[in-house]
């Protein structure tokens, strides 16, 4: 797994994809911040302070690009707002996510294995599996 800026932008160029400094500044952006989900309004802030005339829609066509190419994953949270994240691993997880602050604690626990009795012959292709609630941080806040 790319855990570098400079990885990942290597990575983009051999699928063919230029990086601007805009998209530069937004993987940056991610690695900087790998444990934590955040809101594409939050990347735009963070890019409106370098690059004045930038645009949601940039942001929006950066994401995409970047989700497309598995630099970055989404979760829809609860308030309905997608919210995105470095890819934290290639290997299967699944995460402890806070409310609060949106930080991520990887877990490697599965509960699929006991869920199999209950599953039958359905077809399962794909899951995820996220805990929410609190970090230690928020809880002691609050």
């Amino acid at each position: 797994m790319q855990t570098t800026t400079e990885e990942i932008l290597q990575k983009l160029k051999r699928a063919g994809l230029k990086f601007t400094g805009k998209r530069r500044e937004t993987v940056d952006f991610f690695v900087r911040h790998k444990d934590k989900y955040m809101s594409a309004k939050e990347v735009y802030e963070h890019l409106k302070e370098m690059y004045s005339n930038i645009s949601y829609d940039t942001v929006y066509r950066t994401l995409a690009t970047l989700l497309e190419n598995n630099v970055i994953e989404h979760m829809e949270f609860r308030d309905g707002a997608a919210r995105y994240r470095l890819m934290c691993h290639e290997e299967h997880h699944h995460h402890l996510v806070c409310l609060g602050c949106g930080s991520t604690f990887a877990i490697d626990t599965c509960p699929m294995a006991d869920l199999s009795s209950e599953i039958g012959n359905f077809q399962v292709t794909n899951h995820r599996f996220e805990i929410y609630g609190y970090c230690s941080k928020c809880q002691a806040a609050s």
